[in-house]
Protein backbone atom coordinates (compact mmCIF):
# COMPACT_ATOMS: atom_id res chain seq x y z
CA UNK A 1 0.00 0.00 0.00
CA UNK A 2 2.99 2.40 0.71
CA UNK A 3 4.33 1.58 -2.61
CA UNK A 4 1.53 2.14 -4.38
CA UNK A 5 1.00 5.58 -2.48
CA UNK A 6 4.52 6.66 -3.57
CA UNK A 7 4.61 5.78 -6.67
CA UNK A 8 1.29 7.64 -7.51
CA UNK A 9 2.79 10.46 -5.14
CA UNK A 10 6.01 10.32 -7.46
CA UNK A 11 3.67 10.44 -10.68
CA UNK A 12 1.58 13.42 -9.74
CA UNK A 13 4.90 15.19 -8.47
CA UNK A 14 6.70 14.50 -12.16
CA UNK A 15 3.18 15.54 -13.89
CA UNK A 16 3.40 18.67 -11.64
CA UNK A 17 7.21 19.72 -12.69
CA UNK A 18 6.67 19.24 -16.25
CA UNK A 19 3.20 21.41 -16.26
CA UNK A 20 3.77 24.69 -18.51
CA UNK A 21 3.05 27.70 -16.46
CA UNK A 22 0.72 27.77 -13.61
CA UNK A 23 -3.04 26.26 -14.52
CA UNK A 24 -5.61 29.08 -15.03
CA UNK A 25 -7.63 29.33 -11.73
CA UNK A 26 -10.67 28.27 -14.61
CA UNK A 27 -9.12 24.83 -14.68
CA UNK A 28 -9.84 23.34 -11.39
CA UNK A 29 -11.94 23.79 -8.27
CA UNK A 30 -11.66 26.60 -6.28
CA UNK A 31 -12.09 26.37 -2.51
CA UNK A 32 -12.46 28.87 0.58
CA UNK A 33 -11.93 32.73 -0.50
CA UNK A 34 -9.53 32.25 -3.67
CA UNK A 35 -13.42 31.99 -5.43
CA UNK A 36 -13.74 35.47 -4.45
CA UNK A 37 -14.18 38.06 -6.67
CA UNK A 38 -10.98 40.65 -7.11
CA UNK A 39 -13.83 43.43 -6.03
CA UNK A 40 -13.83 41.91 -2.26
CA UNK A 41 -9.78 41.97 -2.35
CA UNK A 42 -10.09 45.44 -3.27
CA UNK A 43 -12.75 46.52 -0.56
CA UNK A 44 -11.05 45.22 2.38
CA UNK A 45 -7.48 44.84 1.67
CA UNK A 46 -6.75 48.12 3.39
CA UNK A 47 -8.98 47.69 6.45
CA UNK A 48 -8.35 45.91 9.60
CA UNK A 49 -10.99 43.32 9.12
CA UNK A 50 -11.00 39.67 9.45
CA UNK A 51 -11.61 39.71 5.75
CA UNK A 52 -8.45 41.05 4.66
CA UNK A 53 -6.52 38.33 6.74
CA UNK A 54 -8.22 35.86 5.31
CA UNK A 55 -7.99 36.70 2.02
CA UNK A 56 -4.05 37.33 1.98
CA UNK A 57 -3.67 34.21 3.47
CA UNK A 58 -5.37 32.64 1.06
CA UNK A 59 -2.91 34.08 -1.20
CA UNK A 60 -0.15 32.95 0.71
CA UNK A 61 -1.49 29.20 1.03
CA UNK A 62 -1.70 29.08 -2.74
CA UNK A 63 2.07 30.11 -3.45
CA UNK A 64 3.02 27.94 -0.73
CA UNK A 65 1.00 25.07 -2.15
CA UNK A 66 2.77 25.61 -5.77
CA UNK A 67 6.24 26.39 -4.20
CA UNK A 68 5.67 22.94 -2.20
CA UNK A 69 4.02 20.51 -5.32
CA UNK A 70 5.26 22.45 -8.72
CA UNK A 71 8.95 23.84 -8.48
CA UNK A 72 11.94 21.60 -9.11
CA UNK A 73 14.20 24.65 -9.75
CA UNK A 74 13.73 26.70 -6.64
CA UNK A 75 12.00 26.44 -3.69
CA UNK A 76 10.36 29.79 -4.12
CA UNK A 77 8.67 30.98 -7.11
CA UNK A 78 8.37 34.49 -6.03
CA UNK A 79 12.14 34.42 -5.30
CA UNK A 80 11.88 35.55 -1.71
CA UNK A 81 9.87 38.17 -2.50
CA UNK A 82 8.09 39.35 1.37
CA UNK A 83 4.01 39.30 1.10
CA UNK A 84 3.47 42.93 1.09
CA UNK A 85 4.83 43.03 -2.48
CA UNK A 86 2.70 40.17 -3.53
CA UNK A 87 0.09 41.46 -2.05
CA UNK A 88 0.90 44.98 -4.51
CA UNK A 89 0.89 42.89 -7.27
CA UNK A 90 -2.65 41.52 -6.63
CA UNK A 91 -3.53 44.53 -5.72
CA UNK A 92 -2.62 46.21 -9.30
CA UNK A 93 -4.31 43.11 -10.72
CA UNK A 94 -7.34 43.58 -9.22
CA UNK A 95 -7.84 46.98 -9.62
CA UNK A 96 -7.21 46.25 -13.70
CA UNK A 97 -9.86 42.75 -13.17
CA UNK A 98 -12.27 43.23 -10.56
CA UNK A 99 -14.56 40.53 -11.63
CA UNK A 100 -11.63 37.94 -12.04
CA UNK A 101 -11.09 35.58 -8.89
CA UNK A 102 -8.91 35.95 -6.35
CA UNK A 103 -7.03 32.28 -7.60
CA UNK A 104 -7.15 33.85 -11.15
CA UNK A 105 -4.57 36.88 -9.55
CA UNK A 106 -2.73 34.47 -8.07
CA UNK A 107 -2.49 32.29 -10.24
CA UNK A 108 -1.28 35.58 -13.12
CA UNK A 109 1.14 36.58 -9.96
CA UNK A 110 2.67 33.38 -9.89
CA UNK A 111 2.68 33.22 -13.64
CA UNK A 112 4.90 36.56 -13.93
CA UNK A 113 6.95 35.40 -11.46
CA UNK A 114 8.25 31.98 -13.65
CA UNK A 115 7.99 34.24 -16.53
CA UNK A 116 11.31 36.20 -14.83
CA UNK A 117 13.09 33.08 -14.15
CA UNK A 118 12.76 31.76 -17.76
CA UNK A 119 14.47 34.85 -18.02
CA UNK A 120 17.32 34.88 -16.54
Amino acid sequence: MAAAAGAWLATVSLALLNAAPVRAASEYVILGAGSRPCGSWLQVRTQAMPDSAVLQSWVLGYVTSVNANFLNSSPDVTQGANPDVLFSWIDEYCAAHPLDSLARAASALLDSFLAKSKVK
